[in-house]
Formats: structure tokens, C-alpha cells, sequence
């Protein structure tokens, strides 16, 4: 039994904007709110984090976390959105989900993204790399959008 509706009920106040297909359901959580997204997720209802993913969109650096109910086979996707595409910065999940540590370090050191809370911030992909390497490319915010909707 899918329990999206019961989910979305509870934390209302926490989430924004859902976006739901069969077994997945999609949604914007503020900052100041994605600890208490995600302790639910995984303490209350029992989902694992399968992963996590990290893209630049219009919007600005966006943080998509995937939580697994395995029992139905679900998943929740809490999304997080960084405006401000030069210092990208968000709170870290692993205080609550230790096995976001390893991801969260790779999204650091490939986004440029600080996790305010992380306990090892340090490289992870690039620390024996001869060359000091920082983040792979830098952001262009001075990008001007095309098209009909840009919202």
C-alpha cells in the first residue's frame, strides 16, 4: 500500500510544490526544512536514501534526494533548490541519513556545493588527484533564457 497521501498530509507544512506519478512522488522542500523531510522519511516511515542527484537548472542548482519504501515499492524525492548559483549552499542530510555522507561529499566536489553540517567536508574523488583541482567548472549566471514560459 502506497502511503504518499498520508505523507503529504503530515508534513503539508514542510513541503511545496508535488509532482506525483504511479509509485513516485516528487517534491520541493525548503532548506530550513529538508531535516525534518527526510527524519520522517527514513525514521518514521522506514525508507533507505538509494541515492541522491544534483543538476543546474534555470532555477538554480537543484539537490534531488531519493528515499526508497521498499515495502511498496515508492519513492519519495524531497527537492531542494540553491538560487544563488555562486555559492551553493543547503543542510546536509547526514546528520539524520548517515549514508548520505559519501554522496553529499561527491555533490561538494562537483557542484560546488556546501552542505552546512557535513562531518568530513573534504574531497572525495579528487584528494590523491596530483593537481589541485576545485570544482570542474564554474557557473555561468549571467545566462539569459529563450522561449515562451520562463518560469
Amino acid at each position: 500500500m502506497d502511503n504518499s497521501q498520508e505523507f503529504i498530509s503530515e508534513m503539508d507544512d514542510k513541503i511545496g510544490k508535488i509532482i506525483e506519478k504511479p509509485r513516485r512522488l516528487f517534491f520541493d522542500a525548503e532548506n530550513e526544512n529538508i531535516l525534518e523531510v527526510a527524519e520522517h522519511l527514513f525514521k518514521k516511515m522506514g525508507c533507505r536514501l538509494s541515492t541522491a542527484t544534483a543538476q543546474e537548472t534555470y532555477r538554480g542548482i537543484e539537490v534531488l534526494y531519493h528515499f526508497s519504501e521498499d515495502k511498496t515499492g515508492s519513492y519519495y524525492c524531497p527537492r531542494i533548490v540553491m538560487k544563488d548559483k555562486s555559492n551553493p549552499k543547503m543542510n546536509s542530510i547526514s546528520s539524520v541519513v548517515k549514508g548520505a555522507e559519501w554522496i553529499e561529499r561527491e555533490m561538494m566536489e562537483m557542484l560546488g556545493i556546501t552542505f552546512d553540517g557535513h562531518p568530513h567536508p573534504e574531497p572525495l574523488l579528487t584528494g590523491n588527484h596530483p593537481k589541485e583541482i576545485k570544482t570542474p567548472w564554474r557557473f555561468n549566471t549571467n545566462v539569459q533564457l529563450r522561449g515562451r514560459n520562463n518560469g
